[in-house]
């Protein structure tokens, strides 16, 4: 009874702070629709590696990597090893090309690819894998806080749903971002620091001779390594594939303040998946020499608590339902971002920023709701949740491939690979017990695969067609030249920097890559590349720069021509003469979006005329270079 009571106290005391701290931050952080999605793109690279390791260590995965541990000693860090090179995969291939496309979703990416079919078949895709995976958080988590704190499971999933959904509306990206650098921080310090050093000094390193043959041995213990279900190492490495795939590490990519950013960040998450997972195991290890005869392995972590003090106990147990809150948060973030973007902007047409944010913020509070309905009906167990989620998410990692390398793919090709998708993991999942043989995964990846390539083979789409001779370029057009030639010329930047535009013109990142192969088909901007990240970098064409002075002011271009910067770069400047000052405020001060500050921030950074500074809220100065150049203009 002592023991439940520090638990519910400290849960207690713990949410009632996470939820005044996202009112706090909400109140301070998000003004608009674009704030509550990606944060202005504000984000530094601890935030971003924080955000991203905030995922891997939840209400679902901690107790995960102390079963795994538990069953297979040291080859269970694998489950979280997993997940790291998953990490890895998307460093090294995409996590830079999702920000550098300047989407706010994938979905806006794939309707460029793919067209407004494609788009509308992977919105279905994420909402469900997403919301099956918010699902496992929910049945996991509460599980574990049910035993802990005497109540029932859907009472305790209830509880967690309901609490996430709260502080999620009153804060978007910006609140799950700030109570993830402290719930992160609370799970790591409880979980896989003071844990491991109070079981070293409690009962000494693990004597082997007291566990399963092989069960310290690196890197496999004891678990299988080729395996075509879950658990091996195998499929612990195909399934995250999948989930490193899906729609909330888009939103932390685009959220971040340059590519730069990402890959720091990324380099990160790399580093904390592969430490926590070693520890993870080593914890398990313990309560196999400890606890040999559990009834269940999934009741590890929960026994564990039974073999350490009370307090130490009750912050592991709040650290739980805090690692649940960090992961939930940001799946129901992207899941919201779909609807904001498919539905409100996309078909309702909504442009006023302040309905958007609305639309956000009650878009949160009904998915966030669907999901904890989902969680309490759900009778297959925790790990089918689970599959049933990154088998549904698993054509995005094909969309990816094709869209950053391969460039087969169309819309009804894209539309088929979805369907064909879905009726594999319904058939192989639900329908039948075959998942018990073969994970679903290893159908899934090659269907999408070859449903992709072969449909998109047989049905061409044409191509695109240039400015017809003696025509001039779109309204959208123009804005994409003159913005070059103002010195944006990655897509993202491009993005950024027409904000306003694209708002009220009813337009998104899509729009801007369909007119960008407009123009490059008609000479007027040339791409680094066909393919990978170069494939979203420009530089305008001798014909495109002389069209887009055509619709500049003289004096833009005469600034431009002499210092490199335009007037709207020096009016930010000299804002800055007097005191640094936070981009936000500026943002406030101009009555702009965030992200187009963002984009006239990193261009004069990256011209050495300002230096940008800070974790949190980013803050920008002048450098040396910047007020000699102000010195130099009347």
């Amino acid at each position: 009874m002592e023991g439940s009571s520090w638990m519910l106290s400290v849960t207690i005391i713990y949410i009632a702070a996470m939820i005044v701290l996202s009112w706090w931050v909400g109140k301070k952080t998000t003004n608009n629709e674009n704030e509550f999605m990606i944060g202005g793109r504000e984000f530094t690279p601890l935030m971003t590696a924080i955000g991203n390791s905030s995922i891997l260590i939840s209400g679902g995965y901690l107790p995960g990597i102390v079963m795994y541990g538990y069953m297979f000693g040291m080859g269970g860090m694998w489950f979280y090893l997993g997940w790291g090179t998953g990490a890895l995969v998307a460093l090294l291939f995409w996590a830079g090309f999702w920000r550098t496309t300047g989407a706010v979703t994938p979905t806006e990416w794939f309707e460029y690819r793919y067209g407004r079919g494609g788009r509308l078949a992977i919105t279905v895709v994420i909402l469900l894998a997403s919301l099956a995976i918010l699902g496992w958080q929910y049945v996991g988590s509460g599980a574990v806080i049910a035993g802990a704190l005497g109540i029932s499971t859907p009472m305790a999933i209830l509880m967690v749903g309901l609490v996430v959904t709260l502080y999620v509306a009153l804060g978007g990206i910006w609140a799950a971002t700030a109570t993830d650098l402290i719930q992160f921080t609370w799970v790591a310090l409880a979980s896989f620091i003071i844990l491991p050093i109070y079981l070293i000094f409690a009962y000494g390193w693990p004597d082997a001779s007291q566990l399963p043959a092989n069960f310290m041995s690196l890197p496999f213990g004891t678990l299988p390594v080729i395996k075509f279900i879950v658990p091996s190492v195998l499929t612990f490495l195909l399934m995250h594939q999948s989930l490193l795939n899906q729609a909330p590490y888009w939103a932390r990519s685009a959220g971040t303040r340059n590519l730069r950013t990402v890959k720091i960040g990324w380099i990160w998450t790399v580093a904390i998946a592969y430490t926590t997972g070693v520890i993870g195991a080593f914890i398990g290890l313990y309560v196999r020499q400890l606890v040999p005869n559990l009834e269940a392995p999934s009741l590890a972590l929960g026994s564990m608590l039974n073999l350490v003090p009370i307090p130490l106990a009750a912050v592991i147990m709040a650290g739980i339902m805090a690692a649940t809150m960090s992961t939930s948060d940001i799946y129901l973030v992207s899941g919201v971002n779909q609807l904001v973007r498919d539905i409100a902007q996309y078909f309702l047409k909504i442009k006023d920023s302040g309905k958007l944010l609305k639309w956000a913020k009650w878009g949160t509070i009904i998915y966030g709701i669907t999901a904890v309905i989902f969680a309490l009906v759900w009778t297959r167990g925790l790990g089918m949740l689970f599959a049933f989620g990154t088998g549904i998410g698993a054509p995005l990692f094909i969309f990816y491939l094709d869209s950053w390398l391969l460039r087969i793919g169309n819309g009804k090709g894209a539309i088929a690979a979805v369907i064909t998708s879905l009726g594999t993991v319904l058939y192989w999942e639900l329908l039948t017990d075959h998942y018990t043989q073969i994970h679903t995964l290893w159908l899934v990846f090659p269907v999408a695969f070859i449903t992709l390539v072969v449909v998109s083979l047989l049905t061409k789409d044409k191509e695109v067609e240039a400015i017809p001779q003696g025509g001039k370029p779109s309204d959208l057009g123009i804005q994409i030249l003159t913005s070059m030639r103002r010195g944006y010329h990655d897509t993202a930047n491009i993005v950024n920097i027409l904000a306003t535009y694209t708002v009220n013109n009813e337009i998104q990142a899509a729009h801007i890559h369909k007119e960008l192969d407009v123009l490059e088909k008609s000479g007027l901007v040339k791409r680094e590349a066909p393919r990978l990240i170069k494939q979203l970098f420009f530089e305008l064409t001798p014909e495109g720069e002389k069209i887009a002075e055509k619709y500049m002011d003289e004096g833009d271009l005469a600034l431009l021509k002499s210092k490199n910067i335009d007037r709207r770069s020096l009016e930010f400047m000299r804002h800055l003469q007097e005191r640094p000052d936070y981009l936000y405020l500026i943002a406030d001060t101009f009555k702009v979006y965030m992200t187009e500050l963002t984009a006239v921030a990193e261009n004069l950074s990256d011209l050495g005329l300002i230096k940008i500074v800070g974790q949190g809220r980013i803050k920008v100065e002048l450098t040396e270079n910047g007020r000699e150049l102000l010195k130099n203009i009347a």
